[in-house]
């Protein structure tokens, strides 16, 4: 595992906010053990899924690709099914979360699928990273 140490309580509000997103989520023992937090499952697709708490609030992919390069490298390395995809999830906050999905060559921003929250925004990802191509 990547990191001195694993942001312990933004995997555990990220598990919460996957499971209010209706993912199945598993967790993993014992905890460190794999380069990602826990997998989650929704509508046939499953994800490994590691957690990031970036020092700059800045989510445009160039950044992502940048803060996150190691996490990324290793997720890439990993040797899975082509049908389980890999994904980095950024806290802004406990409410505000951004996926990414890491792809061989790129990375690509994931929508989040639930609607507004009451605040207006939409759930887990406020408005979307800037677009850049990375």
């Amino acid at each position: 595992m990547t990191g001195k140490n694993p942001p312990e309580r933004s995997i555990a509000e990220a598990r919460e906010w996957a499971a209010g997103q209706e993912f199945m989520v598993f967790a993993l023992e014992p905890p460190g053990m794999f380069p990602f937090h826990f997998v989650v499952s929704k509508g046939g697709t499953a994800s490994i899924v590691t957690v990031r708490r970036p020092k700059y609030l800045d989510f445009n992919l160039v950044n992502i690709a940048y803060s996150c390069r190691t996490v990324i490298k290793e997720l890439r390395a990993l040797t899975i099914s082509p049908d389980i995809r890999r994904e980095i999830w950024v806290r802004r906050n406990a409410h505000t979360w951004y996926r990414y999905l890491v792809l061989p060559e790129t990375l690509e921003y994931l929508e989040n699928e639930n609607g507004p929250n009451e605040a207006g925004r939409q759930d887990g990802g406020g408005e979307s990273p800037s677009s850049l191509v990375y």
